[in-house]
């Protein structure tokens, strides 16, 4: 069984993150410039802190910081968006699945149920959207171990949304020159 985290907002770098009960369980502000994003602070009720500098491509745990270069790799070929990370000793593969509406962080070694899934935030014209989610394995009780997945969970996803607005950008352009 695993933990519901539900994004309370759906700018997921500036906004809480709270449990089944209502609590909050992280907390995500993020500093912008003119070039965008700078760095997105991450606070956990259990007071452990977390940082991911979007310009200097560094994640920060309780002071430790690691470039991202070291924490992932490509591990499904080339044109596979399944990256593997690792900050400890144990990796885990990220992929989408689903048609990008799920992204699951399966572990390479040991127990397959402590795969940590995340669903993406989803609108709706004519009912309630469904808020983005991550869902954390009860057995995992290692807290810099959660806080680096949801790390580089929100990376992956803000990787995810700034190709497909880009995408869309660059099709409006072809679009407007063709016309």
């Amino acid at each position: 069984m695993a933990i519901a985290l539900t994004f309370v907002d759906k700018k997921l770098l500036d906004t809480t993150v709270v449990g089944p009960d209502g609590g909050v369980r992280y907390t995500t502000t993020t500093t912008s410039g003119f070039r965008g994003r700078k760095i997105t602070t991450i606070s956990a009720a259990s007071g452990l802190t977390g940082y991911i500098n979007w310009r200097e491509h560094v994640f920060v745990i309780n002071g430790v910081q690691r470039e991202w270069d070291s924490l992932k790799s490509r591990s499904g070929g080339i044109f596979s968006s399944e990256r593997e990370w690792s900050w400890g000793n144990r990796p885990f593969h990220l992929k989408y699945h689903d048609s990008h509406k799920e992204l699951l962080a399966t572990p390479t070694t040991g127990n397959p149920a402590d795969t940590v899934r995340f669903t993406t935030y989803h609108s709706h014209l004519l009912h309630d959207s469904e808020r983005a989610a991550i869902y954390f394995p009860h057995q995992m009780v290692d807290e810099i171990e959660r806080m680096f997945l949801l790390m580089a969970i929100l990376q992956t996803e803000m990787h995810r949304q700034d190709v497909k607005a880009a995408a869309s950008r660059n099709a409006s352009l072809a679009g407007a020159a063709a016309a």
